[in-house]
């Protein structure tokens, strides 16, 4: 069958999804599609791919990163709860005028979970994001070879 052919449909391709607008007019341009579809990769594609040095070594970072912040995150979030069911007292100590301890902290939550997700946005852009984006291109090369 010809590559730009649909395999589904036996018509040509074609994707006329904002096509018919300029470049710049085009609502998402970094979404939309302007190369055909590849073949999906095989089964053993995937499972080469997963004996690689690149891919385990992509495991373990991701790992050695996620696992520990998955921790502070439940070891501070249970902080927290702790904290508001056995220090009632401590918790309900004013702070700023009606603003106490326990409201506080529980604010704050929100200000950790931002930073958290900031910090793994940048972590995953940097270090895990050109190792997988090498790999699904390998992927993908080898699926249509």
């Amino acid at each position: 069958m010809s590559p730009d052919r649909d395999e589904s449909q036996g018509k040509p391709w074609a994707d006329e999804t904002e096509f018919h607008l300029p470049e710049d007019h085009w609502p998402l341009p970094e979404l939309v599609h302007t190369e055909k579809p590849h073949e999906a990769p095989t089964t053993d594609s995937f499972v080469a791919v997963s004996k690689t040095a690149e891919y385990q070594n992509l495991r373990s970072t991701f790992r050695n990163f996620a696992f520990p912040m998955t921790v502070a995150g439940l070891v501070s979030y249970f902080t927290f709860v702790l904290l508001s069911i056995y220090a009632v007292d401590f918790m309900a100590t004013p702070l700023f005028g009606s603003l106490s301890i326990g409201m506080t902290i529980g604010l704050l939550q929100f200000a950790v979970v931002y930073a958290w997700t900031y910090i793994y946005v940048n972590f995953a852009t940097r270090k895990l994001d050109p190792v997988s984006g090498a790999l699904k291109a390998q992927l993908e090369k080898g699926a249509s070879a």
